[in-house]
């Protein structure tokens, strides 16, 4: 009995306690002694002005929503303002949209969670703004909003071409359901696709893309109907070659013939009547009078010019004075060819071998390795044991001999000599020894 009776009075005390916060919370529903930052859940806009009791309902203070969907939506435990009638559909929480507690207003779609292609769920006119009336005709009455539109402002708008297969521009851009070909677009421009000469992004500027197109069928579009021909200047060679012969599809200029496929046959062009011919220097019977022009020149330029001896015969076919520049007048006088002393094919000088103007007369047929040997020109007395051994001796010890510098000439008071060979009679023997003294 006691037990029930401090009951009773237990719940007497909380019911009065009730009854007292209600009170105070109707005469100064803004006045609070309790800190509610402290539970981790601030007060503010509508929340701050709101009754304890509003949430706290039948004073229960643990395990209060904090969602804005728990209690801003019908059937709810707690009573607070639900979706109107016209909101949008989503079940996406309250804060996702809506960024303050003062206000429903100043909402913002976050697009994130949007599902492409589904944007007139919303912006059907109901729900949320629609297409304006100038979206009433072609792609824009028909594409959904993000074909064109991003989620984070109307402006600007363009479409999005990805997917779109290269040739089928025509199928949007027919001048019904998107803008199409201007009166300015004749010949060429009236028959391709746009995106032969247009990219995406914009309309100019604008070249045609030349992808498609098969090497040496220019003319096929080039013919000063469907596009740009041939100038009046287009005259001889200019006037039966392709344009990709000479031009670039990035523009006209500098331009300039491939020769790749020309090696050798260059008069069949250079002939002055197709292309420039030669001048009048280029004389026969002269190389350059019979020579093919890329025999001495490149071709990317007719200067510097040079005749390549890469597939030059002996010299002296063409050097002879006639065809090409010969022997001069001073030159040593020989019978070799001129590769034999001269090693450059670009100069004259630094000719090897030449011999001294006092040299024993060349015999044909006599190189001047048989006695000069290595890179020195040496003496030839000092050789005589391997060089000149196996040649006659008055090959140079004749009488009488201009060249004296090493007492080859043979005295005329010379005796035991019955012929021209001195080793005769055992005079001069050869053998080992190098012939440095005459009375070995």
């Amino acid at each position: 009995m006691k037990q029930l009776k401090r009951m009773l009075v237990s719940w007497s005390l909380v019911a009065l306690a009730l009854i007292s916060l209600q009170a105070n919370a109707a005469t100064q529903p803004t006045t609070r002694d309790f800190n509610h930052s402290t539970t981790g859940f601030a007060l503010s806009g509508g929340h701050a002005a709101a009754p304890c009791e509003t949430c706290h309902v039948g004073g229960i203070f643990k395990g209060t929503p904090r969602a804005c969907d728990a209690c801003h939506a019908t059937g709810k435990r707690i009573v607070a303002t639900p979706k109107s009638n016209n909101h949008i559909a989503t079940n996406s929480a309250c804060e996702t949209c809506h960024f303050n507690t003062a206000t429903w207003l100043g909402a913002r779609y976050n697009h994130g969670n949007a599902t492409p292609g589904q944007c007139l769920t919303c912006h059907n006119g109901r729900l949320s703004i629609s297409k304006p009336a100038s979206h009433n005709a072609g792609s824009k009455a028909t594409n959904s909003c993000d074909s064109c539109h991003r989620s984070t402002a109307w402006l600007p708008a363009s479409w999005n071409h990805v997917g779109v297969l290269p040739g089928t521009c025509a199928t949007c851009h027919n001048g019904s359901t998107a803008t199409g070909k201007t009166g300015s677009h004749t010949g060429a421009k009236a028959t391709l696709a746009c995106d032969e000469c247009h990219k995406q992004t914009s309309w100019l500027p604008a070249a045609y893309t030349h992808r498609n197109v098969t090497p040496g069928s220019c003319a096929t579009c080039h013919n000063g109907s469907l596009s740009t021909g041939k100038t009046g200047t287009h005259t001889g060679l200019k006037g039966t070659l392709a344009c990709d012969s000479c031009h670039r599809t990035s523009a006209w200029l500098p331009a300039s013939f491939n020769h790749t496929t020309a090696v050798g046959t260059c008069a069949s062009c250079h002939n002055g009547s197709l292309a420039v011919g030669k001048t009048g220097t280029h004389v026969a019977p002269k190389l350059k009078g019979t020579n093919a022009c890329d025999d001495c020149h490149v071709n990317s330029a007719w200067l510097p010019a040079a005749f390549k001896h890469n597939t030059a015969a002996v010299c002296s076919s063409c050097h002879n004075g006639s065809i090409a520049v010969g022997k001069s007048t001073g030159h040593v006088a020989t019978t070799l060819e001129c590769n034999q002393c001269h090693v450059g094919t670009t100069t004259w000088l630094g000719a090897l071998g030449a011999m001294p103007s006092n040299h024993i007369p060349f015999n044909a047929g006599v190189t001047c390795s048989n006695c000069h040997t290595g890179l020195a020109k040496v003496n030839v007395n000092v050789l005589h044991s391997f060089s000149v051994a196996s040649s006659t001796c008055a090959t140079c010890h004749i009488k009488p001999n201009a060249y004296t510098g090493n007492n080859q000439s043979t005295k005329s008071s010379h005796k035991g000599s019955s012929g021209n060979n001195c080793a005769q009679s055992g005079c001069h023997t050869k053998g080992a020894a190098s012939y440095l003294n005459w009375d070995e």
